[in-house]
């Protein structure tokens, strides 16, 4: 087996300076980037492969990191296919640990703890679950990193979206189409989420100078359509007469277009329709959606960039919210189309 002082000797340098290159620390000791790609190529050509479970043994911290929350929808994927391209490119390696009720908690703080994972990316994780994580990694000395979520914390780096200026977006485009009747649909407002968007619908419409007075409507959040859900639709629709509504999700959304469909509304040309969130089956609706897209895989990216900065020793919390973006499909037309 290939070992560092079969390189050092290859590559005319100290054992010392090729462990701190092979293990990802030679900046901190500023190793001219001659000798650091030198190493590199030299490990590569003899074969070197890093003994994971000695370097485990010597540090107590493995290169794996623990993934804890909820993970169903296929944005969740797009999240973890973030983190995942983000832990090839760094030699780690992920471990789901879902917790899908309280009771599963103490386990996967066990499991953390006793696999010495290096840090955690946590997603929808509800807050009194995330006081006990930070009491328990904390003192192990494993650091948290959120993905995808509204709290923000001074003890712990965050990653989400920008969500209130993606929904200011979201309604300036209808109002660049014409659209002056514009109203929102949001699921449950209990939900983080569903009250920033709400606050950034709100917030455009005064900037614009609109009434946005009685132009919330409120639903159960439910991914199936109820028939209270439909009928809560249907009177919004029939008492506020929009010509176009801005959805607080892309269900929603789906949702709003079976509804239209059933009241023999055509959408875009009785109604414009935009959703939230670029999920990936809003293409294939009828017509297709219109939506705010999030950039979950750079979402995912970005959690294990900033995990990484505090395996590494970094003490600055960062509060990242990433831009969303407009895409224009088949769901929304311009007033003077109408």
């Amino acid at each position: 087996m290939i070992t560092m002082k079969d390189i050092a000797r290859e590559a005319g340098v100290s054992q010392p300076t090729v462990s701190l290159v092979l293990n990802g620390r030679a900046s901190s000791i500023r190793i001219a980037d001659k000798t650091r790609q030198k190493i590199l190529k030299t490990a590569e050509r003899m074969g070197y492969r890093r003994n994971e479970i000695a370097r485990a043994i010597k540090t107590g911290k493995t290169n794996v990191i623990g993934i804890i929350g909820g993970f169903s929808g296929s944005y969740s994927m797009d999240i973890l296919t973030g983190i995942a391209n983000s832990c090839t490119r760094n030699g780690y390696f992920m471990k789901l640990l879902p917790v899908n009720k309280p009771e599963d908690l103490n386990e996967v703080v066990q499991q953390c703890i006793g696999h010495r994972v290096a840090g955690v990316i946590c997603r929808s994780v509800k807050e009194y679950m995330l006081n006990t994580l930070r009491d328990e990694l904390e003192a192990a000395g494993i650091p948290i990193v959120l993905v995808d979520a509204r709290s923000h914390h001074d003890w712990c780096s965050r990653i989400s979206s920008d969500d209130f200026n993606g929904m200011k977006e979201a309604v300036s485009y209808l109002y660049r189409l014409g659209h002056r009747k514009i109203t929102h649909i949001a699921s449950s407002l209990d939900s983080e989420f569903s009250r920033i968007r709400a606050e950034g619908y709100l917030s455009a419409m005064r900037e614009l100078g609109l009434d946005s007075e009685n132009k919330i409507c409120e639903t159960e959040g439910e991914l199936t359509l109820s028939d209270k859900e439909r009928a809560i639709i249907i009177d919004f629709l029939n008492t506020r007469r929009p010509t176009a509504v801005v959805c607080g999700s892309d269900p929603v959304a789906m949702q709003l277009l079976m509804v239209c469909h059933e009241m023999g509304i055509k959408v875009p040309d009785d109604l414009s329709v935009i959703g939230f969130a670029g999920l990936d089956y809003t293409i294939f609706s009828s017509p297709p959606l219109t939506t705010i897209s999030q950039p979950f895989i750079e979402m995912g990216e970005k959690a294990f960039d900033l995990l990484l900065h505090h395996i590494r020793g970094g003490s600055k919390v960062s509060d990242v919210e990433l831009a969303t973006s407009l895409v224009v499909r088949n769901s929304t037309c311009a007033i003077d189309k109408k």
